[in-house]
């Protein structure tokens, strides 16, 4: 039997988090402070795993992580994949947390209480981000050759992990996702196991305050 390993990683954290502004698609910032010394910490982490492809969202924060991984592996690029980018967050995206729960304070309670009813105002749908994460995760299991590291969203890590996991979706918020924090899927003739979640050894010090991001 082969095994394969896929490393799930939300990527560093950025400028945005630290302001507790929901980012979405498009108020793509660049990674803070912190999360530089995440992403390096992270990268010299991975530098002694034998990394055989590296996917990323397209958006900065991602690449940026994904960046650091690479830089460890001569001759080893990173892919972008648009179907692992973050949740469409409509009106919200650039907009701080307490503004959100001021002028929609209907679906901001939606999203903490009951996410999988959540519709974001000019946006996607979590149901809508989860299929398309579910999508794209039924579509590469079959490709999976040796390790592959994948760079994308605390959203995305969690609409995967809850299936995986047979997790009730509403339940997602349950499971602490830090930035450049590792997910272990372990593979073997297609049957997934998640071996770790939330795995931060590598970032001993450089855990971020969660209560500053807006989730």
């Amino acid at each position: 039997m082969v095994e394969n390993v896929v490393y799930l990683i939300r990527h560093g954290e950025s400028v945005a988090n630290t302001q507790g502004i929901y980012q979405g698609q498009t108020y793509d910032t660049k990674l803070s402070a912190l999360g530089e010394k995440q992403v390096n910490a992270l990268g010299a982490f991975l530098a002694e795993k034998p990394i055989d492809r590296i996917i990323a969202s397209p958006l900065k924060r991602t690449r940026d992580t994904a960046d650091a991984i690479a830089k460890w592996h001569d001759g080893l690029t990173v892919e972008i994949d648009p179907d692992i980018i973050e949740t469409n967050h409509g009106a919200w995206e650039g907009k701080n947390v307490h503004v959100i729960a001021k002028l929609w304070p209907e679906e901001y309670r939606t999203w903490q209480t009951q996410p999988s009813k959540a519709a974001f105002p000019g946006g996607e749908t979590y149901a809508e981000t989860r299929e398309r994460a579910l999508r794209w995760w039924k579509e590469l299991l079959p490709t999976i050759r040796g390790t592959t590291a994948v760079v994308t969203h605390d959203n995305i890590v969690r609409a995967l992990l809850t299936d995986m996991l047979g997790i009730e979706q509403d339940m997602l918020w349950n499971m602490e996702l830090q930035p450049a924090a590792i997910t272990k899927l372990n593979i073997t003739d297609g049957a997934v196991k998640v071996s770790e979640v939330n795995n931060t050894n590598h970032l001993e010090g450089l855990q971020a305050n969660l209560a500053n991001h807006a989730l």
